[in-house]
């Protein structure tokens, strides 16, 4: 094969909304937009072999649903000529920026004047079209490259199930609780080793930013993004991992400088990790030279003969949900979220009216599901698997834990395996089944906010590890599958890769045994 037979592009626009549109990723916050920090993006990386495209896209909005988000990867797919198994747009789930779902608007929003509504809907369809549009600048801009894959450990995260002393889990610290601090890169390169692009992993809250603060802001991914095109990485697309349960260490700040901080050591840090990965198999070449002693000097060389392996596939996955409240439960509820609606309009503070709304609505619809005026949801979203080279992508539609992004990456033939939560619509947070013994937001409350009558049933743990596994076995034929018998549950082990090695030639110039090793990630 011949270096064109893959390529690859990139590109980023700014989807900066106008100034005084609400932002929902903090229910109570009760300012609109009223200035700009690290900038909101859409991202794009397009991976072409023999005419089969890929498309990696990274979007700062908090949440897409499932319906719009398949609208969206539909109107990629159709401009850029790509099979939709193999477009993935993933949300970085930034808490400072505004509504982005049009379908949503009605739930979330609040009481908010209808010229606001009109400004919020006019700024939805034109990010939409910039999403489109960043695609297509990257597919005009394929050219000829390899692919190398790194990872980089970096202690930012922890996860947030915090067990307080009077038996309830808050939002916090849990220092037993299992975290994935892995930062999974992937890159472009030209044949002169220079990027074009750069995919970075990472399954962690963006709330370094908090619920104090009123401007628009992609919190750390936006700082990483800027370090690695700073620093010789191309273009950057941040893909949001398995975050459900994670947050920064340091959280919920009144500025961007922990953002700032965090954003640029996990780009150098993956950086670092790609600085030791070839992006083709690599030999080193002998070479007789002479100063004022004899030298040999070794030449290393990529062999760019073979392509990557670029494939794609997908399946629609339907969740079950745990028991809906009883008619009289329902409806006392509704009549407790009614009250405290009426009470916060009268209090003239926005912060508990946005509050009070999502409950009230929330409690009002199910009030009509119960009753049968209105039908039962049946929430499904996609599960993609994407292979590219020996590394794979991984998604799950929605909020996953971060014990389930683990659970995938330690059963993926795929090494290494970037696994992202947000990508393709967002039903809701997915719990691990150990996790609703103990309550709280997540597997408790969170389904309010995404109009679910009650959560997930438990089983959706197995049923997300399991379809990206089995998804994801289909791109490496011959491979054996995962034993069920060996479960489905993370152990916090993940498989590493073999070191990078270049080929020592031999005395007489013959490949030999690898000598030495550039790997740096460990």
């Amino acid at each position: 094969m011949t270096p064109a037979d893959f390529r690859a592009g990139a590109a980023h626009l700014s989807i900066e909304p106008p100034l005084g549109l609400p932002m929902v990723g903090f229910v109570r916050q009760p300012w609109r937009g009223t200035g700009y920090g690290l900038p909101l993006e859409v991202t794009a990386l397009v991976l072409e072999r023999e005419g089969r495209r890929v498309v990696v896209c990274g979007l700062d909005v908090t949440i897409l649903k499932t319906a719009a988000a398949d609208r969206l990867v539909d109107r990629i797919a159709a401009a850029v000529g790509a099979d939709p198994a193999g477009v993935l747009v993933n949300v970085q789930h930034s808490h400072l920026a505004p509504l982005a779902d049009r379908d949503a608007a009605h739930f979330v929003g609040g009481d908010y004047p209808s010229d606001v509504r009109r400004l919020a809907e006019a700024w939805m369809e034109a990010m939409e079209d910039k999403v489109v549009s960043a695609c297509l600048l990257a597919a005009g801009r394929l050219e000829p490259a390899r692919v190398a894959w790194a990872v980089a450990t970096v202690d930012e995260a922890v996860n947030r199930r915090e067990r307080a002393a009077d038996g309830r889990t808050v939002l916090g610290w849990n220092p037993d609780g299992l975290v994935d601090t892995d930062v999974v890169a992937l890159q472009a390169r030209r044949r002169d080793g220079t990027a074009i692009g750069t995919v970075v992993g990472y399954g962690c809250h963006p709330v370094t930013t908090g619920y104090d603060m009123s401007i628009y802001s992609a919190d750390y991914p936006g700082a990483l993004r800027e370090t690695i095109r700073r620093n010789g990485g191309g273009d950057c697309v941040f893909l949001q991992g398995a975050g459900g349960n994670v947050l920064p260490r340091v959280a919920f700040t009144t500025d961007e400088r922990e953002a700032e901080r965090v954003g640029r050591r996990l780009a150098l840090s993956a950086l670092a990790a790609l600085a030791g990965r070839g992006a083709a198999p690599r030999r080193a070449r002998r070479q007789e030279e002479a100063s004022t002693v004899p030298i040999i000097a070794y030449r290393v060389e990529e062999d760019w003969t073979a392509a990557p392996a670029l494939e794609a596939a997908v399946t629609r996955c339907r969740f079950a949900l745990a028991p809906l409240p009883s008619a009289e439960e329902i409806a006392e509820l509704r009549a407790d979220f009614d009250r405290r609606l009426e009470a916060a309009r009268a209090s003239g503070d926005v912060g508990r009216v946005k509050i009070a709304h999502v409950a009230a609505t929330w409690a009002r619809g199910v009030e009509e599901i119960v009753a049968g005026r209105r039908p039962l949801p049946r929430p499904e979203g996609p599960v993609h698997a994407v292979r590219i080279g020996e590394g794979a992508i991984v998604t799950g539609p929605g909020e996953t834990f971060t014990e389930i992004g683990l659970a995938v990456r330690e059963r993926s033939p795929g090494l290494p395996t970037l696994y992202a939560g947000y990508t393709n619509g967002c039903l809701g947070y997915f719990s691990t089944a150990s996790e609703y013994a103990h309550g709280g937001y997540e597997p408790g409350t969170s389904h309010r906010g995404y109009e679910l009558p009650a959560p997930f049933d438990p089983g959706s743990e197995r049923l997300l590890v399991e379809t990206g596994v089995r998804l994801v076995e289909r791109l490496w034929p011959g491979r054996p599958p995962w034993p069920d018998a060996q479960g489905w549950t993370a152990s916090g082990v993940v498989p590493r890769q073999a070191p990078d090695p270049v080929d020592h030639p031999g005395e007489a110039g013959a490949p030999g045994e690898p000598r030495w090793s550039t790997d740096v990630a460990g």
